[in-house]
């Protein structure tokens, strides 16, 4: 895969970070929760700068369906087409091939379908999730599964204060409070 490739999340793979069934390895579980359709491969590589078998993890998770390519890339890189072999008949000048892009899927982010039903709560999970993983990182792992697997405003109610907690350790007061009352209003 490119570098510049964008992946996406899978109907099964949203579901293996709500329900754990396929048991996937910490490390997978860590790439998968990172990946959320707008992010290339190259800044995953980033993120996960310390494993340095990324490309096989992601190879991984495209192979149990969890995750897939969200955009297509060109059929053929620069230069690929003088790499190719002829198949014109002979006599006839040799055909190069010509690659066209290819038209981007339409991929509706999760808080989006779940916002389409009105379910607040949801838009909350998943601005927690994004804050703790953006601001605090692979410190906040365990408690941004915690807020992954909270099923109702209420649970989330009671794991702000631990956001909160979890915030200062990488910001400001009055960053914290910002997030704080973004993430309350999104509750409702």
């Amino acid at each position: 895969m490119l570098d510049n490739t964008i992946l996406v999340k899978t109907a099964a793979g949203r579901l293996e970070i709500d329900e754990r069934k396929l048991k996937v390895g910490a490390r997978q579980r860590m790439v998968l929760i990172s990946i959320n359709g707008e992010r290339t491969i190259e800044s995953i590589r980033k993120q996960f700068v310390a494993i340095n078998d990324i490309s096989v993890l992601l190879d991984e998770l495209m192979s149990l369906g969890l995750i897939e390519i969200a955009e297509s890339a060109l059929a053929l890189e620069t230069g690929a087409a003088a790499a190719m072999p002829d198949f014109s008949p002979p006599g006839q000048p040799a055909v190069q091939p010509v690659a066209k892009p290819v038209a981007k899927p339409i991929v509706k982010p999760v808080a989006q379908v779940h916002a389409a039903k009105g379910d607040g709560y949801v838009q909350a999970r998943e601005y927690m999730s994004r804050v703790l993983s953006a601001k605090v990182g692979l410190r906040a792992f365990l408690f941004t599964q915690k807020v992954d697997k909270s099923d109702s405003a209420e649970a989330l109610r009671e794991l702000l204060p631990e956001f909160r907690r979890l915030l200062r350790k990488s910001l400001d007061a009055g960053r914290v409070a910002e997030f704080s009352a973004h993430a309350e209003e999104l509750i409702g």
